[in-house]
């Protein structure tokens, strides 16, 4: 009997990753829709510098975190020998994910005319069930900070919940910009604002959900083998926390392989006049 709760129990700790899916998959309808919205238009010169100067900026962050997670890796190597193995790829995919991060955050606002606007819903250019998905980790984060079941490696899960906290935290300050920043006095240059909002605001929430929730599983699959393997009666614990650990793992790869194709840049190229018609 003891089993068979164990497996129920597992399967349902692994569903939220289905949710998880599905969210993104609807938000790349949002993804079409704006590029569809985009070949409608011809864009101006200030737009189409926008698009170039946001697609560069963001490359330069990415692989300046990149560099800086494969110096860490080095400099782990050296100091840590045959520890750092375990090591690597953590930090390989922490750096890439804040290079992600800091190239949302620190985006310039395009240099075209502009127009007095209001705060605009975040709810415009992304789904309000996304950015939930990672601020319920967040929150899952800071329980483990203050509720760390053994006093022996409490401190590196403060550390550990400390980085993905304020990764997210970078996250709603990114939201939060593209929610007060000012608009394009042009009628033309709107549906290329519009794309290059959603594709920052999807890009920044999936970074940040993928760090919060690789973080939450590792801390999930440490707390699960400390507490011991026990599967029977009142010792579920152990299989809860595993469970959770691979949910949460499952939720970030998801999310990881539709973050691929939002990491595109905004191009119009992809709009449906052909380069052949401009000019």
């Amino acid at each position: 009997m003891g089993r068979f709760i164990a497996v129920l129990l597992f399967v349902a700790l692994l569903v939220p990753a289905v949710f998880v899916g599905r969210a993104w998959s609807h938000a790349s309808v949002r993804r079409e829709v704006s590029n569809g919205a985009l070949s409608l238009t011809l864009p101006t010169s200030e737009a189409e510098r926008a698009m170039r100067v946001q697609a560069q900026r963001a490359r330069v962050w990415r692989l300046t975190g990149l560099a800086a997670a494969l110096i860490g890796s080095v400099a782990a190597l050296v100091m840590f020998a045959e520890s750092a193995v375990f090591l690597w790829p953590g930090l390989l995919v922490g750096g890439l994910l804040a290079g992600v991060l800091l190239g949302e955050l620190t985006r310039v606002r395009p240099n075209w005319e502009t127009r007095a606007s209001a705060r605009r819903p975040q709810s415009e250019f992304i789904d309000r069930a996304l950015p939930s998905i990672g601020r319920l980790a967040a929150l899952g984060l800071v329980a483990f900070g203050w509720l760390a079941m053994s006093e022996t490696w409490t401190l590196e899960i403060r550390i550990a919940a400390g980085v993905a906290v304020g990764g997210w935290l970078m996250v709603e300050l990114s939201l939060e910009r593209l929610a007060r920043r000012t608009g394009p006095s042009g009628s033309e240059d709107i549906p290329v604002d519009d794309a290059l909002r959603i594709n920052s605001a999807h890009v920044a929430v999936g970074a940040g959900s993928i760090l919060t929730l690789l973080v939450l599983s590792g801390l999930l699959f440490v707390s699960g083998v400390a507490i011991g393997d026990s599967a029977t009666g009142a010792a579920l614990a152990p299989v809860a926390l595993i469970a959770g650990g691979f949910g949460a793992l499952v939720g970030a790869m998801v999310v990881g392989a539709y973050l691929v194709k939002w990491l595109a840049p905004v191009r119009w190229a992809e709009a449906a006049w052909g380069t052949s018609q401009r000019g």
